[in-house]
């Protein structure tokens, strides 16, 4: 019973890396998306 519990925290601590280099890549992905945005629209508003 011992190493079903050694086991389970061993996956609820691998799921937490996990879920944080999700959190992180998100992150990175939106700050992205967020500097295409602003890009463009400087980019529109130099052509008006």
């Amino acid at each position: 019973m011992a190493l079903r519990k050694h086991r389970t925290d061993a996956a609820i601590a691998a799921n937490e890396a996990d879920t944080t280099r999700i959190d992180a890549s998100t992150y990175w992905v939106c700050l992205a998306l967020l500097l295409a945005m602003v890009t463009l629209a400087m980019r529109i508003a130099s052509l008006w």
